[in-house]
């Protein structure tokens, strides 16, 4: 049983509204979607959160199974359904473990959500760190009285309640400021939360939950600041966009669902509903043919926020009898096989109607856990824990991961497309849901801290400058003040470098200078500035005129010989 925000007995109603496109409110925001570190050593993928104050770190998972958004609490029920005695030595019976595992499966499971330690008999914890695996199970976790500004809201029943706290998405201003070229006016905002009661469990929720649905109130409350460009959205398995869509991450056709009614069918309490009309397995290995998993169709709930796949019991007994393994285990959220030959890594390939195909990867023990030889974990479980229920279909993250998904509210539909693989193809940003992105002037909002830097760094520029030009001024006085004694020769005088040596440059008396040499001695002087016309001749050529150097030159001061110097 699913817990929803009153506002959800009105979603139909919404839906099939009229909306015009309006104007965008903000610029476009592409939140990263990555791994953090809640716990030492333990990396959980989602969007970061950061919640209270001082602020609390949660990797939260896009869904579509609820209009509140979820947080999960640290506390010792966040894994078995009565509180844990960590300080007696006594057995502890009474004690049940949630309802994703049976008592029976009484052996390590860390590496799938809700792992926990080994139990003994009576399913007590052995050396059992209830906080850490808290964290590990749901992607970190909310601690209300660490935080002043946490304030009670309302209560839906006895197991959940609803707060409001400040909050911010952790990589909202990197992603806005890398985008466009500034800081945001706002980064931070208080709305409200879901949460489990102390003591009490989290109702089958396998992780913190980020509500996308049409009447998400966490996009109703970055709308309504206008900290997003709309309550429409794009997702992919590296960026959840608010607001904007990436065009070149798509490729083919889109395939659009209209929301379904979530409160009309019991066993498919979803907004996406896909009809699977073929699912084929093909290994990878080259010259093997592929082969069918089902017979007939079937409709199956699509959500990110199931981390796993839930398909018909057909087709799991033929997916095991083709990969010719055997079922060890069988739990909610994946399957262990044995033995399960040479074809462990392939393909599943699901054709929706309407004509979409996708490809999704099982990648074999090799490349999940080489150290557990001879098991091969396949996410594909029979559904309860983490999803909408026991034998619920559902295409999860393993599915939406391989493809775009979006919600349009202009157009009150998502779609569906496949991932485009090119890492070649470059980020494009379009608006979704309103019409044009807000402009913004390419400016950096400083702090005080920055503006002293930022200060320092444009007066060592200017003084830079002002050295330079001071170094040129005494440059041309100094050049100014040898100039000055320099004779300027007349009309007549004709510098040596002009005048014919002969053959022999090294005998006989020098020649005359040609008749012409006085209508060409201008000239030639704006030619001639080579390096020895200058300064090795005993004269200078400065702006048409001729300059002869004084005697003794101008290397020594006047009035001593060199052998005084």
């Amino acid at each position: 049983m699913r817990v929803l925000s009153l506002t959800g007995l009105v979603t139909h109603a919404l839906l099939v509204s009229t909306t015009t496109a309006a104007k965008c409110a903000s610029p476009p925001i592409n939140l990263p979607y990555r791994s953090i570190s809640t716990v030492p050593g333990v990396l959980s993928p989602g969007i970061p959160l950061q919640i209270g104050s001082p602020w609390q770190s949660i990797a939260i998972v896009p869904s579509l199974q609820i209009d509140d958004t979820f947080l999960p609490r640290y506390t010792n029920t966040c894994i078995y359904d009565t509180p844990i005695n960590t300080t007696s030595t006594q057995p502890q019976t009474n004690r049940t473990i949630q309802s994703h595992v049976a008592l029976t499966d009484l052996h390590a499971r860390d590496a799938s959500p809700g792992s926990f330690s080994t139990l003994n008999e009576n399913g007590a914890g052995i050396g059992e760190d209830w906080f850490t695996r808290c964290a590990q199970t749901y992607g970190g976790a909310y601690q209300p009285s660490l935080s002043p500004s946490f304030q009670e809201n309302r209560t839906n029943n006895q197991a959940f309640h609803f707060f409001t706290d400040i909050w911010r998405f952790g990589d909202y201003a990197d992603a806005y400021a890398t985008t466009n070229d500034a800081l945001p006016l706002r980064k931070n905002l208080s709305s409200s939360f879901q949460i489990a009661e102390e003591g009490k469990t989290f109702s089958g929720y396998g992780s913190a939950l980020l509500g996308l649905t049409p009447n998400s109130t966490i996009l109703n409350a970055l709308r309504q600041a206008d900290m997003i460009p709309s309550t429409s959205w794009s997702l992919t398995n590296d960026s959840l966009c608010l607001g904007c869509e990436d065009r070149a991450a798509s490729t083919g056709a889109w395939h659009t669902f209209h929301p379904s009614n979530r409160y009309v069918n019991p066993d498919l309490p979803c907004l996406i509903k896909a009809k699977v009309e073929a699912l084929n397995w093909r290994p990878r290995e080259h010259g093997v043919e592929g082969a069918t998993l089902i017979q007939e169709t079937f409709t199956a709930c699509v959500d990110p926020g199931v981390q796993f796949l839930v398909l018909p019991t057909n087709a799991t007994s033929a997916f095991e009898k083709i990969v010719g393994g055997n079922v060890s285990a069988e739990y909610d959220d994946y399957t262990v096989f044995e033995g399960s030959g040479g074809n462990d890594t392939g393909v599943l390939t699901f054709r929706i109607e309407g004509g979409l195909e996708v490809n999704v990867t099982i990648p074999g023990p090799g490349d999940v856990a080489p150290e557990k030889e001879g098991e091969w974990t396949v996410p594909v479980g029979k559904g309860g824990w983490g999803a909408y229920g026991n034998q619920t279909w559902v295409l999860g993250k393993v599915f939406t991961d391989r493809v775009v998904l979006r919600w349009d509210g202009e157009q009150q539909e998502y779609g569906i497309a496949n991932r485009n693989t090119n890492p070649a193809a470059k980020i494009d940003l379009q608006p979704l849901g309103c019409d044009e992105f807000l402009k913004l002037e390419k400016s950096i909002t400083l702090t005080p801290g920055t503006g002293i830097l930022v200060g320092s760094v444009v007066g060592g520029f200017i003084g830079g400058l002002a050295f330079a030009f001071a170094g040129f001024w005494f440059f041309k006085w100094g050049q100014k003040g040898v100039r000055s004694k320099y004779a300027q020769l007349d009309e007549d005088t004709v510098p040596m470098c002009t005048m014919s040596h002969g053959r022999d440059s090294t005998a006989g008396a020098l020649s005359p200078p040609p008749p012409s040499i006085h209508e060409s001695l201008r000239s030639q002087r704006l030619r001639d500035t080579r390096p020895g016309a200058q300064s090795g001749r005993g004269f200078e050529i400065a702006d048409g005129q001729m300059f002869e150097a004084p005697e003794g030159g101008t290397i020594y001061p006047t009035k001593r010989g060199r052998n005084e110097m």
